[in-house]
């Protein structure tokens, strides 16, 4: 029972494709790391938008009732309110700035009106 054509030689092996060049773009699905920010962009990017806002606020509800004795009403809450949403965008060191000088504010507005 063998077999009458003989012996049968082995397959070559096959051959393997070389792998794809790289990409200079970084591989498919990784992304590239960004580099840091400068310092003077970042810590200004800090007193832009509602921070700016509350800060100003802020500074018209205490250096107006020093310098030309009107009070303000409703500029300290409104402050207080853009100083809030300036530190839920990620604007903390102005969002504090501008809760902290409406607070102030809000006190010389009771002073105003109590006094």
């Amino acid at each position: 029972m063998s077999d009458p054509s003989g012996p049968t030689t082995p397959a070559p092996p096959p051959t393997y494709a070389p792998p794809p060049p790289s990409s200079p773009y970084g591989q498919p699905g990784i992304p590239q790391p960004i580099g840091p920010a400068p310092v003077g962009a970042s810590i200004l990017r800090q007193f832009t938008g509602p921070a700016a806002v509350g800060i100003l606020l802020g500074l018209a509800t205490v250096l107006v009732p020093l310098v030309w004795g009107y009070v303000f009403y409703v500029l300290p809450i409104a402050g207080f309110l853009a100083g809030i949403a300036a530190i839920r965008r990620g604007q903390l060191i102005g969002g504090i700035v501008g809760v902290i000088l409406n607070a102030m504010g809000a006190i010389l507005t009771l002073i105003g009106l109590t006094g």
